[in-house]
């Protein structure tokens, strides 16, 4: 009896340190946070106060009095007094590492809108490493220029001026570089040299060299070779970067138009325990090459590593150029006199037949495929070999993208909710940007085809998912409050990054753009978060705030909801937070 006595009284002791200590030990939580204004990015559009996490997991998100029961005396306890917390950010169409190699050990032009500011920093950058053999450099925007510079790109003769070294500058968008004549002498391209297939070495009036490669003649120039711990550096610094800026996950592209593979500095970071992002990786296809063994080697790709934090899921074809190339496939003429060729609308890239077999030979391998289309008749064809695809494999969950959609077809807009296709669109882009819109967009498109650009509400009011990306480095600073604010108001974001006087109304005409198109906040937010990770395959452990998910988000300064649309793109990230774990912190 004294024995059952024990034990009853032990067992009370037992239940009223449970009740005292708020939860019971499966329950008890590592870390909470409360007091907030979360919202989750789930499928009802829910905001909760709390949230609590247990090995990485999030286990509860609700109100801040039921949170309590997942407390206890270990368990770290945040009060965000009212702090907005979102799911953590993916990017889901970027160059790694984006400008930072530039920035790091090139002339760096990317963010730089005037001529005169263009030529200066580039004089600068040769003055200050007058010990350099040749120069490369990154980032010069079209758009900077007037004229004829506008379409064919900026004269050699501007890079002769400033040194007799070669010079050879890539555009931020990556289509276009842009030589001195020692660069063009090194590379030994001369006005008889001929082009690639899908490339352009523009020329004068008279046949000499211009200045610029487009496309696929940028092939006949190398790239910048850089060592492992120059690269090392920039991929750790892109990182942190990224965090800044609230993201946890990325689409890497690549850079430039090649098939090689690369040794990626990301598997390196994996592997020693440094990635803290999740990564998904694409391999680059060659439309001037055999698809069969391009595509059997993104198999290889895809099976040779794979980790939680890094998949080869993608391959990326180039199905046209770009509009300030003059290389975008267009269903009608670019406007004279810009482009000087009567009736030119480019070519695409790929033949239909070739681009219809490497897409079926794709899915048929569990490939994803994803599209850089510009022109609208790029993307008509492009869904038209998607639609060969389907009927050689039948229903699958292949999540194929089209990113960019600079122009489509009303008629082509439903197409992508039939076939489940992810509209992947740059929101930054969604505006009459200044420095570009008046002076590359509306010449070389007309006004009319101009206002009609960047089509995103159409999307999903036509029941296709859309998804937001920012395509960095081509757009120099890929800070996702920028996008969603664009995406909410189609006007202008962050006045002083233009150097422009500032708006306060949404409506203001000056650079508004198709308002229609204007995106919900929900829906915008969603863009970049769970939509962009059901592009990656990665909805079930991140992209919301929800239990069982991983504990992936990030803390802000202000409430979006609360606040001036046109105030978005001040918000600034406070904490950005991975599996639990604190990966950035505002200093």
């Amino acid at each position: 009896m004294k024995k059952m006595k024990f034990l009853s009284v032990l067992l009370a002791v037992l239940l009223l340190s449970t009740v005292f200590s708020g939860c019971t030990s499966d329950k008890v939580a590592d870390k909470v946070w409360k007091n907030g204004v979360i919202y989750t990015a789930d499928t009802g559009d829910s905001i909760y106060e709390s949230v609590a996490v247990k090995d990485g997991l999030i286990s509860f998100v609700g109100t801040t009095a039921d949170v309590e029961a997942y407390v206890g005396k270990n368990t770290e306890v945040v009060d965000l007094a009212g702090k907005m917390m979102l799911p953590g950010m993916t990017d889901s169409h970027l160059h790694a590492p984006g400008t930072m190699l530039s920035e790091l050990f090139q002339i760096n032009l990317n963010g730089v809108l005037t001529e005169a500011d263009t030529m200066a920093t580039i004089e600068e950058f040769v003055k200050s490493h007058s010990d350099m053999a040749f120069y490369y450099g990154d980032g010069f925007s079209i758009g900077a220029f007037t004229g004829e510079e506008v379409s064919k790109g900026p004269k050699k003769e501007r890079l002769d001026a400033i040194s007799d070294k070669p010079i050879i500058i890539s555009s931020y968008d990556g289509h276009i570089r842009w030589l001195n004549s020692a660069a063009f002498d090194y590379f030994k391209i001369t006005k008889d040299t001929v082009s690639p297939a899908g490339g352009v070495i523009e020329k004068t009036a008279n046949g000499e060299l211009w200045g610029t490669l487009k496309e696929l003649a940028i092939e006949l120039t190398p790239s910048q070779e850089f060592t492992p711990e120059q690269r090392k550096t920039a991929y750790v610094s892109f990182q942190e970067y990224l965090h800044s800026l609230g993201y946890v996950g990325i689409t890497d592209m690549g850079s430039g138009i090649t098939s090689a593979v690369v040794e990626d500095p990301f598997v390196e970071m994996d592997k020693n325990g440094e990635l803290k992002l999740y990564v998904n990786k694409n391999t680059v296809m060659d439309p001037n090459s055999d698809y069969i063994p391009q595509i059997e080697q993104a198999v290889v790709n895809r099976d040779a590593y794979s980790t939680e934090f890094y998949k080869t899921t993608s391959v990326k074809f180039f199905a046209d150029g770009v509009v300030e190339g003059v290389t975008g496939y267009l269903s009608k003429p670019y406007e004279a006199p810009a482009n000087q060729v009567a009736d030119f609308v480019s070519i695409p890239l790929w033949t239909p037949e070739n681009l219809s077999k490497a897409f079926a030979l794709a899915n048929s391998k569990g490939l994803q495929i994803h599209v850089h289309s510009i022109g609208d008749a790029a993307t008509t064809e492009t869904l038209d070999a998607m639609a060969y695809a389907l009927e050689q494999n039948g229903e699958g969950d292949y999540r194929n993208v089209i990113t960019h959609l600079q122009l489509v077809a009303e008629s082509d807009i439903p197409r992508f909710a039939e076939m489940k296709v992810i509209a992947n669109l740059q929101p930054y882009w969604a505006f009459k940007e200044p420095y570009w819109w008046e002076v590359v967009d509306q010449p070389l498109l007309g006004t009319a085809r101009a206002d009609t650009e960047y089509p995103m509400q159409s999307f999903i009011d036509a029941g296709a998912l859309l998804v937001g990306s920012s395509d960095h480095s081509v757009t120099p600073f890929p800070n996702p409050f920028w996008a969603i604010e664009v995406g909410v108001t189609r006007n202008l974001e962050n006045a002083e990054f233009y150097g422009v006087d500032d708006i306060t109304n949404i409506d203001d005409p000056k650079w508004l753009l198709d308002p229609k198109e204007r995106v919900s906040l929900y829906n915008m937010i969603k863009a970049y978060t769970i939509n962009a990770a059901f592009q990656n395959f990665r909805e079930d452990t991140t992209g919301s705030i929800e239990t069982g998910k991983n504990a992936d988000f990030i803390i802000v300064d202000q409430n979006l909801f609360d606040i001036n649309p046109l105030d978005i793109d001040k918000t600034k990230v406070l904490e950005t937070i991975l599996k639990g774990n604190t990966v950035w912190t505002l200093k």
